[in-house]
């Protein structure tokens, strides 16, 4: 343990630089368009028309209450987008850097971190977005929405801990970076973005336990119980998956920040 607290202190250490990456990490997606920057607002836009198309107006699906489905929506949407792309970003982010990787001087365990600040960007122009549904739909705003915040952080810590280990891992393994766009395809059905969470009541009770032990299923219903007035809710309340949640997501962090501490010599080598 005194090894990972290092590890964690050597990575505060290094705050700057992670803001240098992640900033030189947006420039490098809107490099050499001619909209530049536009394109962060105009996928999350798209892909909200798209799945508004689809599942409102085509299979007319409808959440419990008044909140209309596309506030429904976004509020899955929003935090299951920060979290794939920070993951999917952090697969590459040590066999796409060989130059870093390289250099010995360079802390290589903070490349997660920065994909993690880079994908604040979209998740701050989602949550822009969020709010002109929210007024335009009539919808009120509360207290509770700032707690939207504790849910975010949770979602760093998972994230970050899952994106350590497919970024260790896809060195050795470059299968890991195919796998892992299959498994948050697959991850993303099973988590209430598109459907209604009382869907899980016609399960039997053990798979119902397994879909709500999915850490990104704790986020989503955290982020609609701050922002949709029709699920208001302290965070505290939800206390057992809360438990459940900090046990996974802490214990995805630990695995992978020593997992990552653990292979860091080996990385040079093979790349």
């Amino acid at each position: 343990m005194a090894s990972l607290a290092r590890f964690l202190v050597r990575i505060i250490g290094n705050r700057r630089t992670i803001w240098a990456m992640a900033r030189m990490e947006i420039r490098k997606r809107y490099v050499g368009t001619l909209a530049g920057m536009v394109w962060s607002v105009a996928h999350p836009l798209m892909t909200i028309l798209i799945y508004w198309v689809i599942f409102s107006l085509g299979l007319r699906v409808r959440p419990t209450g008044n909140t209309p489905f596309i506030v429904y929506f976004l509020c899955g949407l929003i935090p299951w987008t920060a979290f794939a792309e920070t993951v999917g970003a952090s697969s590459n982010a040590l066999t796409g850097n060989p130059h870093l990787v390289k250099k010995t001087v360079f802390p290589t365990e903070i490349l997660p971190f920065a994909h993690w600040v880079a994908s604040m960007v979209s998740h701050v122009i989602m949550l822009v977005i969020l709010a002109i549904v929210i007024l335009a739909s009539g919808l009120r705003f509360s207290y509770y929405n700032v707690q939207f915040i504790y849910f975010l952080l949770g979602m760093a810590v998972f994230s970050v801990g899952l994106g350590w280990i497919v970024a260790a891992l896809n060195v050795f393994y470059r299968d890991v970076g195919q796998i892992l766009t299959v498994v948050l395809s697959m991850w993303f059905w099973v988590t209430p973005v598109v459907w209604p969470e009382d869907m899980t009541l016609q399960l039997p009770l053990c798979v119902r336990f397994l879909f709500k032990a999915n850490p990104m299923w704790y986020v989503v219903h955290g982020y609609r119980a701050s922002l949709i007035p029709d699920l208001y809710a302290p965070f505290w309340r939800n206390w057992r998956a809360g438990i459940c949640f900090w046990v996974i997501s802490l214990g995805i962090f630990a695995v992978g920040g020593l997992l990552f501490r653990r292979l860091k010599p080996d990385f040079p080598e093979v790349l």
